[in-house]
């Protein structure tokens, strides 16, 4: 049962696109992708599916409703947040009852909110976060932040998805990676980021 399970991955949605058949999925690390929403959605995916398989005790929590900052044209069309995720997760091999969706949050603040009220219902008590690498600092600093009282439920781990991926097969993923982190895009992206986190540590960032 679910239920009996102590340690939960949580797999944080990342940006969406429709792919060249219409489909709703998971970015990628580029520019073009960057363009649409938070780069790298597909990489956190793929080293969750990886997790999942060398600990599958573990449940899976992950989700989302329509997300942030979707164009209007889109939102009619699209599935949910939890609907893409969970269809790239069993395409990837992971068992469908070891995932937990949740269906509220738009944000990664609405989403540690929603986590932080699965906690008892899923007797949890260590989480391990999966995101990407640009995001980990401004995530953590959220919950340090934010979420105290998490913190005091559970303990936390935070894991890059780019690591997980270049451990796992470092031919098909370190040349990529490393490309992309040097690569403009990424540059601005991860300055926008470190913007971010000095609003958090000035008390001026928007939570939303």
């Amino acid at each position: 049962m679910i239920g009996k399970d102590r340690s939960a991955y949580v797999l944080l949605a990342g940006g969406i696109k429709q792919d060249v058949t219409g489909k709703w999925v998971s970015t990628d690390l580029t520019a073009e992708d960057a363009a649409q929403g938070a780069p790298g959605g597909k990489l956190r995916v793929f080293a969750t599916a990886i997790l999942m398989q060398e600990h599958p005790e573990n449940i899976l929590i992950t989700g989302g409703a329509k997300g942030f900052d979707v164009p209007e044209s889109a939102i009619a069309h699209r599935p949910p947040l939890a609907d893409i995720l969970r269809d790239e997760l069993l395409e990837c091999g992971v068992p469908e009852e070891r995932i937990v969706l949740e269906r509220v949050s738009n944000t990664t603040f609405q989403e540690l909110q929603e986590i932080e009220r699965m906690i008892t219902d899923y007797q949890i008590t260590h989480l391990s976060m999966i995101t990407n690498r640009w995001h980990v600092s401004r995530l953590s600093a959220i919950v340090d932040e934010k979420f105290p009282d998490l913190k005091k439920l559970v303990s936390i781990e935070f894991i890059a998805a780019e690591d997980i991926l270049i451990a796992h097969d470092p031919k098909r993923w370190q040349k990529k990676i490393n490309d992309a982190y040097g690569a403009a895009f990424m540059l601005e992206w991860i300055r926008r980021e470190e913007h971010g986190i000095a609003q958090i540590h000035a008390g001026t960032y928007r939570f939303r």
